[in-house]
């Protein structure tokens, strides 16, 4: 799991549910938010990065015992030439006589970019293509003696400039990339040389949004139909910036910007001509006729042979097995909470969770949504909680399909380990004067065991025990008035009795490291991987040996297709 991506997003829900809570009635405590609204976030990272480097630890070489042979990467100076070019596709490879055409498609995928920084036309030396033409490229040509017939340069800015500010750009970025090369290259003069700019290159900014699917593209490519024909550069900027309020331009200007902001290049070489290969005439010379040998005539037996039992075509079906995809889980231990404290009373915890079942591996996906919402005015009592958790398992036993035949029960079960991450919002009240809100979020690790209820391991039920840590932050409040007692509105208040100016939400803190859920869970297989079926070959007649089919379950080593 992408550790940018899950912060992302524990940070989207804990923003929403951020603004969700009110400061009338939401409340929390902090003993049993400690409890309820387990944190989880921070370990998990750490967990997953562990089981990750586990499963994937690479054995390391070893030689075979008699030849002694040892594989390594092959370097860029002991490819040969169509492998080494073959690498860097702005290189060009043609014969003697041939005359490619590069038009602007072929550019743009395939053209080696120099991206600029802002406002700046001077080649930056901590570019990737830079280094990578300085250092391997241009030497690698040069080695060659390879003749360079043509040469296309390009320089472009991006939009949000003016017109005239942009064509200096443009210009300067192709400039700079010339110089750049003809440090260390010849570089050919007149046709063959093609020096070119992109005041706003607006083809390569829709050709980008096409590539990644861009939502918006359509009606950016209608804006370019309209006003770039007629090169209204000024208007289509201010067209662009006007759709959906400006969103689209200060998206644009950060996820595809910058690439505009370069300078791109096509060389095209010719290879050396290959001199003829000279074979010598030879004579035939005659056979001894002691060597000639004359076959005998072949032995025809008088019993004529009986002919094979003719062969009866019928349908081979093969079964791959069902396969679960998805269960819907729900912790029993929650329904029998109770509330002590003040509160007092029975409060089941309403909980579901699903998990995904891969085909293959260890690891299997899940998450799980608590939300207990019982409230009573008149008392004075609440008890709310909204928690959201994601999590990876690793079962120490493998679930590979191959090894799970139709009819052996569940392929993920037994111990396994979890990690897992949770944001939540939260609210108790014991009474009038004993109330709190806030949210939290943290993370930890978890152990099981799953146990199949059922032969097909349909059903089943968990065991586990989570540890973790928890960080969160909330304030105290009260019914009534905190400041003025006499004034009595019937609202809630948080407990505050200094300047309202200086009060600033969430100012007390916690933190908990330790168990943080019991759980005894029953799952049920919801979705499934429909079976699948192969109809193939034939019936052969009893005492044929039959030919070996390939089953795409089955690896090589066990009869699978070589």
């Amino acid at each position: 799991m992408n550790v940018e991506v899950f912060l992302q997003i524990m940070v989207n829900v804990f923003t929403r549910e951020w603004k969700n809570i009110r400061g009338k009635r939401a409340s929390a405590w902090q003993g049993l938010a400690l409890l309820f609204c387990a944190s989880r976030g921070l370990m998990a990272t750490l967990l997953l990065v562990c089981c990750f480097a586990f499963e994937a630890q690479a054995l390391p070489i070893t030689p075979f015992p008699e030849m002694n042979i040892e594989y390594l990467p092959v370097a860029d100076e002991e490819l040969s030439d169509s492998a080494f070019y073959s690498r860097y596709p702005y290189v060009v490879i043609i014969d003697e006589g041939e005359d490619p055409e590069i038009d602007d498609e072929y550019f743009y995928q395939y053209a080696a970019s120099v991206i600029f920084k802002v406002s700046k036309t001077t080649i930056p030396a901590d570019d990737k293509t830079v280094k990578e033409l300085r250092e391997t490229v241009f030497p690698r040509i040069n080695r060659d003696s390879l003749k360079i017939v043509r040469v296309k340069m390009r320089g472009a800015a991006s939009p949000e400039g003016s017109v005239a500010l942009n064509q200096r750009l443009s210009l300067g970025r192709q400039k700079a990339l010339y110089n750049f090369v003809k440090n260390y290259i010849d570089i050919p003069e007149g046709d063959s040389l093609v020096l070119e700019t992109e005041t706003e290159d607006y083809t390569y900014l829709y050709k980008r949004m096409m590539q990644d699917g861009d939502p918006d593209s359509e009606r950016v490519k209608q804006l370019f139909d309209t006003y770039m024909p007629k090169q209204q550069y000024a208007q289509l900027e201010n067209a662009l910036k006007a759709i959906d309020g400006g969103r689209l331009w200060r998206r644009m200007l950060v996820t595809y910007f910058p690439s505009l902001r370069a300078a791109r290049m096509i060389i095209v070489c010719q290879r050396k001509p290959v001199p003829p290969l000279s074979v010598p005439e030879l004579e035939p010379k005659p056979l001894p006729e002691d060597s000639v040998v004359t076959p005998e005539p072949p032995v025809i037996p008088d019993t004529p042979i009986a002919p094979l039992p003719p062969v009866e075509p019928e349908p081979w079906v093969e079964r791959y097995p069902r396969r679960e995809l998805l269960s819907v889980k729900t912790n029993l231990l929650f329904y029998g909470a109770y509330m002590p404290g003040g509160y007092d009373r029975w409060c089941p915890i309403p909980n579901i969770a699903v998990e995904y079942y891969p085909l293959r591996g260890h690891f299997t996906y899940g998450a799980s949504f608590d939300c207990p919402w019982w409230q009573n005015y008149d008392a004075h009592k609440y008890f709310q909680i909204r928690n959201y958790q994601v999590e990876a398992r690793y079962y120490f036993r493998k679930g590979d399909i191959e090894l799970r035949p139709e009819g052996k029960g569940a392929a993920f079960k037994g111990f396994y380990l979890q990690a897992y991450g949770h944001v939540g919002v939260f609210g108790i009240c014991l009474d009038s004067q004993r109330g709190w809100e806030g949210e939290a979020l943290g993370g930890g690790i978890c152990a099981g065991y799953v146990l199949p209820l059922s032969k097909k391991g349909h059903w089943r039920l968990e065991f586990q025990l989570q540890a973790g840590v928890l960080f969160g932050g909330y304030d105290p409040y009260q019914f009534e008035n905190p400041v003025n007692p006499a004034y009595r509105d019937h609202l809630y208040y948080y407990d505050w009795t200094g300047s309202p100016s200086l009060f600033k939400k969430r100012q007390h803190r916690f933190s908990w490291i330790g168990p943080t859920r019991i759980g005894i869970t029953l799952s049920y297989d919801l979705l499934y991987r429909k079976a699948r079926k192969k109809t193939d070959g034939v019936r052969l007649p009893a005492g044929t040996e039959p030919t070996k089919r390939y089953n795409p379950l089955v690896p090589y080593e066990k009869g699978g297709r070589p």
